[in-house]
């Protein structure tokens, strides 16, 4: 009996020892208490203004770093900054000699904004390739910090020098102002507007001879109000290069007739004057039946610089722009681009950014690639890929070799099929076998 009670005792005695021990394990020290207090007080009674240069640690394990030598603690913390500088920021690869060349007004500054916001997310916040902002006057200082605090990209703002948005000396302005009164009297978009013809004869002749760009070999033009539908991660500009390509675009669709009445022939007269050999021209049109009105629509566009910088390019558009029929007709800097592709660059020069999903006014390109992708394209805008107007199917079908269309001096070309055909004047073909 004695012994059973002894055995209770101790199974007890070593109870009360086992729980006691958690207590007093358990238990905070009034000194923690103390400490953990005054801590949460003194933040919670902080001066705003002495966070400015707060120190986070970079991750838990930094955070319990033991490292002994103490010359080395501020290796470990990052400052938080409001806006975090260039240099701060990881570099996902090396970029390209690239640049986003906007063309935008003051009054544009809420859809600039819009546009600036889906093309950082969808694309310019993993590479943060540089700005140029261009305007025919000042930015205002509400539009430069309103842009500069969308972006951690490099940004400057330009202005476009007067000699390349004026009306040259050798065009007539009271034909020119004929011709405006003319074509808005038509109701031809844009017919009556100057400042439409400046940007147009601009973005054709003058965009990539602009300072502010001398330093890059590609752009990638973004005009506000468009929308971006996809995420890109991969570098285009890289791909431009890497591949050989010199011109890409996302919608090809009809030109305004009215609006181009000679650009075709005027092209065609350069052709022979130059002797041009084309494989690509024959996409837009043919010797006999004339320019298609397919182009590339140049609001959206990455291309390499160094091509419209060639002496080849600024010849062509020296030769249109003496016609003055940027002014007297509404000449578009798409078909003009487009054309001159036509005249010096092969097909498989040219790229269609098929997963670059983008809209500008109506016309949207957006291929949905099901819920588990990349796009959210808009349900209230289809394709315009397949519709009426497009020229996409056409540029699908056209062979990567091309058609050949060459051209002499004396009026003759020379066609993939044999054909020689003769233009010693006024568009009269005379077919010789």
């Amino acid at each position: 009996m004695k012994r059973g009670v002894t055995y209770i005792v101790t199974l007890v005695s070593i109870g009360l020892l086992y729980f006691g021990s958690l207590y007093v394990v358990s238990r905070p020290s009034s000194s923690f208490s103390t400490s953990f207090s005054d801590s949460k007080s003194e933040l919670l009674n902080r001066d705003p203004n002495e966070d400015a240069n707060l120190q986070v640690p970079l991750s838990s394990d930094e955070l319990f770093d033991t490292t002994e030598d103490d010359s080395l603690a501020n290796d470990e913390y990052t400052i938080v900054d409001i806006k975090p500088i260039c240099d701060k920021l990881p570099i996902v690869e090396q970029r390209e000699k690239a640049v986003i060349v906007i063309l935008v007004r003051n009054n544009e500054l809420n859809p600039m904004r819009r546009t600036l916001r889906q093309f950082e997310d969808r694309f310019n916040r993993k590479y943060n390739y540089p700005y140029v902002f261009l305007n025919d006057e000042p930015f205002n200082d509400e539009f430069k910090k309103a842009i500069s605090a969308m972006t951690d990209a490099e940004v400057k703002f330009g202005i476009v020098p007067k000699s390349m948005w004026s009306v040259p000396s050798h065009v007539n302005q009271t034909v020119m102002d004929a011709q405006l009164k003319d074509y808005a009297s038509r109701n031809i978009m844009y017919g009556g507007s100057l400042s439409y013809r400046h940007m147009c004869r601009f973005n054709s002749g003058f965009f990539y001879r602009h300072p502010l760009l001398k330093d890059y070999d590609y752009y990638w033009r973004v005009e506000p109000g468009v929308e971006f539908y996809c995420d890109l991660d991969y570098d285009p500009f890289k791909f431009m290069r890497e591949n050989n390509k010199e011109y890409g675009f996302t919608i090809t669709l009809k030109e305004i007739p009215e609006t181009i009445p000679s650009l075709w022939d005027h092209t065609i007269k350069f052709a022979h004057q130059h002797e041009l050999n084309t494989t690509l021209l024959n996409f837009f049109g043919g010797p006999n039946g004339g320019y298609n009105l397919c182009h590339y629509w140049s609001n959206f566009e990455i291309a390499s610089l160094n091509f419209w910088r060639d002496e080849r390019y600024q010849a062509y558009f020296d030769y249109l722009d003496s016609t003055g029929n940027f002014f007297y007709e509404r000449w578009g800097d798409a078909a003009v681009h487009s054309l001159a592709a036509g005249l010096f660059l092969d097909k498989n020069q040219v790229h269609f950014f098929d997963d670059i999903g983008y809209k500008h006014d109506n016309f949207a390109h957006c291929v949905d690639d099901g819920i588990y992708g990349k796009c959210m394209c808009p349900e209230n805008i289809p394709n315009f890929d397949s519709q009426w107007g497009s020229c996409l199917s056409s540029w699908k079908n056209y062979p990567e070799e091309g058609h050949r269309w060459d051209f002499a001096k004396n009026g003759l070309e020379y066609l993939e099929s044999g054909q020689i055909v003769h233009k010693p004047g006024l568009a009269v073909d005379i077919l010789l076998q």
